[in-house]
Protein backbone atom coordinates (compact mmCIF):
# COMPACT_ATOMS: atom_id res chain seq x y z
CA UNK A 1 0.00 0.00 0.00
CA UNK A 2 1.35 3.05 -0.71
CA UNK A 3 0.04 5.34 2.50
CA UNK A 4 -0.29 9.16 2.34
CA UNK A 5 -0.19 10.89 6.25
CA UNK A 6 -1.04 14.15 6.44
CA UNK A 7 -0.33 16.13 9.63
CA UNK A 8 0.16 19.84 10.88
CA UNK A 9 2.64 18.90 13.82
CA UNK A 10 5.35 16.93 13.01
CA UNK A 11 8.93 16.50 14.22
CA UNK A 12 10.76 17.75 15.68
CA UNK A 13 7.67 18.93 18.00
CA UNK A 14 6.82 16.29 20.94
CA UNK A 15 3.63 15.21 21.11
CA UNK A 16 1.50 12.31 21.96
CA UNK A 17 -0.21 13.13 18.30
CA UNK A 18 3.73 13.31 16.33
CA UNK A 19 4.03 10.08 18.86
CA UNK A 20 1.25 8.15 17.23
CA UNK A 21 2.19 9.84 13.39
CA UNK A 22 5.83 8.07 14.04
CA UNK A 23 4.68 4.93 15.08
CA UNK A 24 2.23 4.68 12.39
CA UNK A 25 5.45 5.57 9.93
CA UNK A 26 7.36 2.63 11.50
CA UNK A 27 5.56 0.07 11.66
CA UNK A 28 3.93 0.70 8.05
CA UNK A 29 7.10 0.39 6.72
CA UNK A 30 8.46 -2.55 8.98
CA UNK A 31 5.17 -4.55 6.81
CA UNK A 32 6.61 -3.17 3.22
CA UNK A 33 4.55 -0.09 2.92
CA UNK A 34 5.27 2.87 1.48
CA UNK A 35 4.61 5.93 3.96
CA UNK A 36 4.89 9.77 2.17
CA UNK A 37 3.96 12.19 5.26
CA UNK A 38 3.11 15.96 4.15
CA UNK A 39 3.30 18.59 6.80
CA UNK A 40 4.43 21.85 7.25
CA UNK A 41 8.03 23.33 6.75
CA UNK A 42 10.12 23.53 9.50
CA UNK A 43 9.79 19.67 10.29
CA UNK A 44 12.91 17.21 10.08
CA UNK A 45 13.26 13.87 9.47
CA UNK A 46 14.40 11.64 12.13
CA UNK A 47 15.98 9.53 9.65
CA UNK A 48 16.97 8.91 6.17
CA UNK A 49 14.15 6.46 5.61
CA UNK A 50 11.26 9.02 5.91
CA UNK A 51 9.64 10.71 2.81
CA UNK A 52 8.67 13.99 3.50
CA UNK A 53 6.96 16.69 1.55
CA UNK A 54 6.58 20.21 3.10
CA UNK A 55 3.81 23.01 2.63
CA UNK A 56 4.96 27.02 3.55
CA UNK A 57 3.94 27.62 6.75
CA UNK A 58 4.41 30.39 9.52
CA UNK A 59 4.02 30.32 12.93
CA UNK A 60 0.66 29.75 14.84
CA UNK A 61 0.51 32.58 16.96
CA UNK A 62 -2.23 30.82 19.53
CA UNK A 63 -0.02 28.80 22.03
CA UNK A 64 2.84 29.86 20.21
CA UNK A 65 5.17 28.31 23.05
CA UNK A 66 4.48 24.73 21.07
CA UNK A 67 6.05 25.83 18.47
CA UNK A 68 3.17 24.65 16.11
CA UNK A 69 2.71 25.91 12.52
CA UNK A 70 -0.09 26.59 9.83
CA UNK A 71 0.13 26.26 6.19
CA UNK A 72 -1.25 26.91 2.99
CA UNK A 73 -4.06 25.38 1.98
CA UNK A 74 -3.09 24.14 -1.26
CA UNK A 75 0.36 23.19 -2.90
CA UNK A 76 -0.22 22.89 -6.73
CA UNK A 77 3.47 21.59 -6.92
CA UNK A 78 3.25 19.07 -4.12
CA UNK A 79 -0.28 18.15 -5.52
CA UNK A 80 1.38 17.00 -9.03
CA UNK A 81 3.86 15.31 -6.65
CA UNK A 82 1.04 13.52 -5.04
CA UNK A 83 -0.55 12.71 -8.43
CA UNK A 84 2.63 10.48 -9.52
CA UNK A 85 3.09 8.87 -6.34
CA UNK A 86 -0.83 7.74 -7.32
CA UNK A 87 -1.82 6.74 -3.44
CA UNK A 88 -3.58 4.32 -1.77
CA UNK A 89 -5.21 5.71 0.89
CA UNK A 90 -4.86 9.69 2.40
CA UNK A 91 -5.09 9.51 6.30
CA UNK A 92 -5.29 12.92 7.88
CA UNK A 93 -4.40 13.15 11.43
CA UNK A 94 -5.42 17.18 11.91
CA UNK A 95 -8.29 19.20 11.33
CA UNK A 96 -6.47 22.48 10.58
CA UNK A 97 -4.21 23.43 7.33
CA UNK A 98 -2.62 20.18 6.08
CA UNK A 99 -5.70 17.90 7.12
CA UNK A 100 -7.59 20.43 4.72
CA UNK A 101 -5.13 19.76 1.41
CA UNK A 102 -5.43 16.06 2.34
CA UNK A 103 -9.28 16.44 1.92
CA UNK A 104 -8.79 18.25 -1.44
CA UNK A 105 -5.79 15.99 -2.66
CA UNK A 106 -8.71 12.72 -1.54
CA UNK A 107 -11.33 14.70 -3.89
CA UNK A 108 -8.76 15.77 -6.61
CA UNK A 109 -7.57 12.52 -7.21
CA UNK A 110 -10.62 10.17 -5.89
CA UNK A 111 -8.74 8.44 -3.05
CA UNK A 112 -10.22 7.08 0.07
CA UNK A 113 -9.86 8.97 2.82
CA UNK A 114 -9.68 8.33 6.71
CA UNK A 115 -9.39 10.92 9.77
CA UNK A 116 -8.04 10.08 13.17
CA UNK A 117 -9.42 12.59 15.41
CA UNK A 118 -6.37 13.07 18.38
CA UNK A 119 -7.83 15.92 20.31
CA UNK A 120 -10.52 17.34 22.04
CA UNK A 121 -10.52 20.73 21.15
CA UNK A 122 -13.11 22.15 23.40
CA UNK A 123 -10.08 21.46 26.08
CA UNK A 124 -8.11 23.87 24.90
CA UNK A 125 -10.19 26.98 23.70
CA UNK A 126 -8.46 28.65 27.10
CA UNK A 127 -5.64 29.48 24.80
CA UNK A 128 -7.52 31.53 22.39
CA UNK A 129 -10.16 32.64 25.72
CA UNK A 130 -8.50 32.82 28.61
CA UNK A 131 -11.61 33.99 30.67
CA UNK A 132 -13.49 31.30 32.24
CA UNK A 133 -17.34 31.25 31.32
CA UNK A 134 -16.62 33.02 28.45
CA UNK A 135 -15.43 30.19 26.01
CA UNK A 136 -19.31 28.31 25.68
CA UNK A 137 -19.27 29.63 22.14
CA UNK A 138 -15.69 28.63 21.28
CA UNK A 139 -16.33 25.27 22.43
CA UNK A 140 -19.56 24.68 20.56
CA UNK A 141 -17.91 25.53 17.70
CA UNK A 142 -15.14 23.04 18.26
CA UNK A 143 -17.79 20.69 17.97
CA UNK A 144 -19.42 21.96 14.63
CA UNK A 145 -15.87 22.26 13.18
CA UNK A 146 -14.90 18.64 14.34
CA UNK A 147 -18.38 17.41 12.90
CA UNK A 148 -17.75 19.33 9.43
CA UNK A 149 -14.33 18.05 9.08
CA UNK A 150 -14.77 14.44 9.00
CA UNK A 151 -18.34 14.33 7.38
CA UNK A 152 -16.87 13.17 3.54
CA UNK A 153 -14.14 10.39 5.80
CA UNK A 154 -15.04 6.80 5.38
CA UNK A 155 -14.19 6.58 8.79
CA UNK A 156 -12.59 8.22 11.92
CA UNK A 157 -10.21 6.53 14.02
CA UNK A 158 -10.05 7.65 17.86
CA UNK A 159 -7.16 6.71 20.75
CA UNK A 160 -10.15 5.77 23.27
CA UNK A 161 -13.61 5.58 24.15
CA UNK A 162 -13.62 8.65 25.70
CA UNK A 163 -12.73 10.54 22.26
CA UNK A 164 -15.12 8.27 20.37
CA UNK A 165 -18.33 9.22 22.69
CA UNK A 166 -17.57 13.06 22.78
CA UNK A 167 -17.95 12.88 18.84
CA UNK A 168 -20.76 10.81 19.08
CA UNK A 169 -22.99 12.70 21.40
CA UNK A 170 -21.01 16.36 21.91
CA UNK A 171 -20.21 16.71 17.90
CA UNK A 172 -23.02 14.98 16.98
CA UNK A 173 -21.33 12.62 14.33
CA UNK A 174 -23.98 10.26 13.16
CA UNK A 175 -23.76 7.72 10.77
CA UNK A 176 -20.14 7.33 10.64
CA UNK A 177 -18.14 4.55 11.94
CA UNK A 178 -16.30 5.68 14.71
CA UNK A 179 -13.01 2.83 15.74
CA UNK A 180 -11.28 3.06 18.61
CA UNK A 181 -7.50 1.84 17.91
CA UNK A 182 -5.33 3.18 20.66
CA UNK A 183 -1.71 4.14 19.72
CA UNK A 184 0.96 1.59 20.48
CA UNK A 185 4.13 2.33 21.57
CA UNK A 186 7.78 0.19 20.77
CA UNK A 187 8.04 -0.26 24.72
CA UNK A 188 11.72 -2.04 24.48
CA UNK A 189 13.38 1.11 24.80
CA UNK A 190 11.22 1.88 27.98
CA UNK A 191 12.36 -1.23 29.81
CA UNK A 192 14.31 -0.77 33.15
CA UNK A 193 16.90 -3.59 32.19
CA UNK A 194 18.43 -1.33 29.45
CA UNK A 195 19.69 0.92 32.08
CA UNK A 196 22.00 -0.03 35.08
CA UNK A 197 21.63 1.25 38.67
CA UNK A 198 25.00 3.21 37.50
CA UNK A 199 23.43 5.09 34.77
CA UNK A 200 20.19 5.87 36.70
CA UNK A 201 22.91 7.60 39.54
CA UNK A 202 24.91 9.60 37.25
CA UNK A 203 21.74 11.09 35.46
CA UNK A 204 19.82 11.69 39.43
CA UNK A 205 23.22 13.44 40.32
CA UNK A 206 23.07 15.47 37.38
CA UNK A 207 19.59 16.93 38.30
CA UNK A 208 20.64 17.28 42.20
CA UNK A 209 19.18 13.96 43.52
CA UNK A 210 20.88 11.89 45.61
CA UNK A 211 21.07 7.92 44.94
CA UNK A 212 18.82 7.35 48.17
CA UNK A 213 16.23 9.88 47.30
CA UNK A 214 13.07 8.93 45.37
CA UNK A 215 11.64 10.48 42.84
CA UNK A 216 8.31 11.59 42.12
CA UNK A 217 8.12 11.61 38.30
CA UNK A 218 5.60 14.13 36.02
CA UNK A 219 6.42 13.51 32.30
CA UNK A 220 4.83 15.40 29.40
CA UNK A 221 3.77 18.82 28.61
CA UNK A 222 3.93 21.76 31.24
CA UNK A 223 0.23 23.27 30.35
CA UNK A 224 -2.73 23.78 32.27
CA UNK A 225 -4.49 21.70 31.06
CA UNK A 226 -2.37 18.41 32.30
CA UNK A 227 -3.16 19.90 35.95
CA UNK A 228 0.89 19.75 37.28
CA UNK A 229 -0.71 22.69 40.30
CA UNK A 230 -3.05 20.42 41.69
CA UNK A 231 -0.29 17.76 42.03
CA UNK A 232 2.05 20.42 43.45
CA UNK A 233 -0.31 21.53 45.98
CA UNK A 234 -0.24 17.86 48.01
CA UNK A 235 3.75 18.27 47.77
CA UNK A 236 4.25 20.68 51.26
CA UNK A 237 2.58 17.84 53.26
CA UNK A 238 4.19 14.88 51.89
CA UNK A 239 7.97 17.05 52.04
CA UNK A 240 6.96 17.29 55.42
CA UNK A 241 6.58 13.25 56.57
CA UNK A 242 9.14 12.82 53.38
CA UNK A 243 12.18 15.61 52.81
CA UNK A 244 13.74 12.96 51.55
CA UNK A 245 11.71 12.72 48.82
CA UNK A 246 11.83 14.56 45.17
CA UNK A 247 9.31 15.91 42.47
CA UNK A 248 10.57 15.64 39.53
CA UNK A 249 8.94 17.56 36.33
CA UNK A 250 10.22 16.27 33.07
CA UNK A 251 9.34 18.54 30.24
CA UNK A 252 8.72 22.05 28.88
CA UNK A 253 5.48 23.97 28.50
CA UNK A 254 3.46 27.51 29.17
CA UNK A 255 2.33 26.48 32.67
CA UNK A 256 6.28 26.11 33.65
CA UNK A 257 6.80 29.72 35.47
CA UNK A 258 3.95 29.42 37.16
CA UNK A 259 4.62 26.01 38.65
CA UNK A 260 8.28 27.30 39.52
CA UNK A 261 6.48 30.22 41.27
CA UNK A 262 4.07 28.02 42.84
CA UNK A 263 6.88 26.14 44.13
CA UNK A 264 8.47 28.80 46.03
CA UNK A 265 5.21 30.26 47.40
CA UNK A 266 5.28 27.00 49.18
CA UNK A 267 8.49 27.15 50.18
CA UNK A 268 9.39 23.84 48.27
CA UNK A 269 11.48 24.64 45.41
CA UNK A 270 14.42 22.70 47.08
CA UNK A 271 12.65 19.56 46.66
CA UNK A 272 11.12 20.12 43.08
CA UNK A 273 12.94 20.00 40.03
CA UNK A 274 12.28 21.12 36.53
CA UNK A 275 14.57 19.53 33.48
CA UNK A 276 12.74 21.86 30.71
CA UNK A 277 12.43 19.91 27.28
CA UNK A 278 14.90 16.77 26.95
CA UNK A 279 15.42 15.01 23.65
CA UNK A 280 12.59 12.54 22.49
CA UNK A 281 15.79 9.85 22.80
CA UNK A 282 16.57 10.67 26.26
CA UNK A 283 13.13 10.04 27.72
CA UNK A 284 13.33 6.50 28.67
CA UNK A 285 16.15 7.27 30.71
CA UNK A 286 13.92 9.90 32.78
CA UNK A 287 11.07 7.55 33.03
CA UNK A 288 13.53 5.14 34.81
CA UNK A 289 14.43 7.72 37.21
CA UNK A 290 10.84 7.37 38.77
CA UNK A 291 9.34 5.58 41.95
CA UNK A 292 6.21 6.48 41.30
CA UNK A 293 4.35 8.46 37.81
CA UNK A 294 1.77 11.22 39.03
CA UNK A 295 -0.32 12.58 36.79
CA UNK A 296 -3.75 14.61 37.42
CA UNK A 297 -5.20 15.48 34.22
CA UNK A 298 -8.74 14.99 32.73
CA UNK A 299 -8.21 15.67 29.05
CA UNK A 300 -6.27 12.97 28.27
CA UNK A 301 -7.93 10.84 25.18
CA UNK A 302 -5.57 8.20 25.67
CA UNK A 303 -2.45 9.21 27.76
CA UNK A 304 0.85 7.66 26.25
CA UNK A 305 2.72 8.72 29.09
CA UNK A 306 0.75 6.17 31.38
CA UNK A 307 2.15 3.55 29.21
CA UNK A 308 5.09 4.69 28.68
CA UNK A 309 5.72 4.91 32.47
CA UNK A 310 4.14 1.21 32.84
CA UNK A 311 6.70 -0.32 30.25
CA UNK A 312 9.37 1.33 32.33
CA UNK A 313 8.47 -0.18 35.24
CA UNK A 314 7.13 2.83 37.18
CA UNK A 315 3.93 2.33 39.23
CA UNK A 316 1.12 4.90 38.16
CA UNK A 317 -0.88 7.36 40.67
CA UNK A 318 -3.51 9.42 38.34
CA UNK A 319 -6.75 11.07 39.04
CA UNK A 320 -9.92 9.28 38.12
CA UNK A 321 -10.99 9.21 34.52
CA UNK A 322 -13.70 7.38 32.62
CA UNK A 323 -11.22 6.66 29.67
CA UNK A 324 -7.84 6.32 32.39
CA UNK A 325 -10.13 3.55 34.31
CA UNK A 326 -10.43 1.78 30.46
CA UNK A 327 -7.26 0.56 31.10
CA UNK A 328 -5.99 1.68 34.57
CA UNK A 329 -7.33 -1.07 37.15
CA UNK A 330 -6.93 0.09 40.95
CA UNK A 331 -4.21 -2.05 43.01
CA UNK A 332 -3.59 -4.29 39.97
CA UNK A 333 -1.37 -1.81 37.62
CA UNK A 334 -1.57 1.53 38.76
CA UNK A 335 -4.05 3.66 40.96
CA UNK A 336 -6.86 6.23 40.46
CA UNK A 337 -7.56 9.03 42.93
CA UNK A 338 -11.15 10.43 43.33
CA UNK A 339 -10.09 13.22 45.33
CA UNK A 340 -7.28 15.73 44.82
CA UNK A 341 -6.76 15.25 48.87
CA UNK A 342 -5.94 11.42 48.36
CA UNK A 343 -2.66 11.69 46.24
CA UNK A 344 -0.68 12.54 49.41
CA UNK A 345 -1.56 9.40 51.27
CA UNK A 346 -1.50 7.66 48.07
CA UNK A 347 1.69 8.78 46.96
CA UNK A 348 3.54 7.45 50.22
CA UNK A 349 1.42 4.73 50.14
CA UNK A 350 2.79 3.13 46.90
CA UNK A 351 6.76 4.24 47.72
CA UNK A 352 6.77 3.10 51.22
CA UNK A 353 4.80 -0.49 50.60
CA UNK A 354 6.79 -2.53 48.23
CA UNK A 355 4.39 -5.28 48.09
CA UNK A 356 1.89 -2.62 46.12
CA UNK A 357 4.94 -1.52 44.39
CA UNK A 358 6.09 -4.60 43.05
CA UNK A 359 2.37 -5.58 42.11
CA UNK A 360 1.62 -2.49 40.25
CA UNK A 361 4.62 -2.94 38.31
CA UNK A 362 4.16 -6.50 37.33
CA UNK A 363 0.43 -5.38 36.05
CA UNK A 364 2.21 -2.29 34.17
CA UNK A 365 4.41 -4.32 32.00
CA UNK A 366 1.45 -6.49 31.34
CA UNK A 367 -0.56 -3.84 30.59
CA UNK A 368 1.89 -2.36 28.27
CA UNK A 369 2.32 -5.40 26.29
CA UNK A 370 -1.24 -5.02 25.40
CA UNK A 371 -0.54 -1.81 23.66
CA UNK A 372 2.42 -2.96 21.71
CA UNK A 373 3.37 -1.12 18.23
CA UNK A 374 2.49 -4.66 16.45
CA UNK A 375 -1.02 -4.75 17.78
CA UNK A 376 -1.44 -0.99 16.49
CA UNK A 377 0.14 -2.52 13.49
CA UNK A 378 -2.12 -5.33 12.93
CA UNK A 379 -5.43 -2.91 13.56
CA UNK A 380 -4.44 -0.02 11.42
CA UNK A 381 -2.77 -2.54 8.42
CA UNK A 382 -6.43 -3.89 8.64
CA UNK A 383 -8.50 -1.07 8.45
CA UNK A 384 -6.57 0.58 5.36
CA UNK A 385 -7.11 -2.34 3.62
CA UNK A 386 -10.85 -2.76 4.30
CA UNK A 387 -11.21 1.05 3.52
CA UNK A 388 -9.18 0.42 -0.07
CA UNK A 389 -11.55 -2.34 -0.73
CA UNK A 390 -14.92 -0.50 -0.12
CA UNK A 391 -13.82 2.33 -2.10
CA UNK A 392 -12.98 -0.17 -5.14
CA UNK A 393 -16.26 -1.89 -5.08
CA UNK A 394 -18.48 1.00 -4.42
CA UNK A 395 -16.83 2.17 -8.28
CA UNK A 396 -18.39 -0.62 -9.65
CA UNK A 397 -21.56 -0.39 -7.73
CA UNK A 398 -24.59 2.09 -9.66
CA UNK A 399 -27.30 2.46 -7.08
CA UNK A 400 -27.23 4.35 -3.61
CA UNK A 401 -28.83 1.43 -2.32
CA UNK A 402 -26.15 -0.87 -3.60
CA UNK A 403 -23.50 1.05 -2.56
CA UNK A 404 -25.05 1.71 0.98
CA UNK A 405 -25.48 -2.13 1.31
CA UNK A 406 -21.76 -2.81 0.69
CA UNK A 407 -20.54 0.22 3.33
CA UNK A 408 -22.68 -1.52 5.84
CA UNK A 409 -20.84 -4.97 5.11
CA UNK A 410 -17.59 -3.85 5.29
CA UNK A 411 -17.76 -1.62 8.20
CA UNK A 412 -19.53 -4.44 10.18
CA UNK A 413 -16.64 -6.16 9.24
CA UNK A 414 -14.08 -4.21 10.23
CA UNK A 415 -15.90 -4.13 13.87
CA UNK A 416 -15.43 -7.34 13.84
CA UNK A 417 -11.94 -7.65 12.82
CA UNK A 418 -11.15 -4.96 15.62
CA UNK A 419 -12.52 -7.07 18.46
CA UNK A 420 -10.88 -10.56 17.42
CA UNK A 421 -7.48 -8.47 17.13
CA UNK A 422 -8.39 -7.23 20.76
CA UNK A 423 -9.21 -10.73 22.18
CA UNK A 424 -5.99 -12.14 20.31
CA UNK A 425 -3.50 -9.54 22.12
CA UNK A 426 -4.92 -10.46 25.95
Amino acid sequence: MKIGIFTDTYNPVTSGVVTSINMVEQEMKKRGHEVYVFTTSKSVQPNENQTLYMLNSIPLLIAKQYKNRIATFYSREIAKQIKELNLDIVHTQTEFSIGAFGKIISRKYNIPFIHTYHTMWEDYVHYISPIKGRNIHLKRFACSFSRAFVRKAECVITPSNKTAKYLKYKCNVKNKPIYIVPTGIDIVPFKRDNFTEESRNKLKESLGIKPNEKVILFLGRVASEKSIDIIMDVMPSIFKEHPEYKFLIVGDGPSKKDLEEQAKKLNIQSNVIFTGKVPWNEVPKYYNLGDVFVNASLTETQGLTFIEAMAAGVPIVAKYAPNLSEFIHTNKNGILVKKNSDFKNTIIKVLSNDKLKNTLIKGGNQTAKEYSIEVFGDKLEMIYSEIIELHNAKKDLVTKEEKNVQKKTIYKRIGEKLINLTKKKK
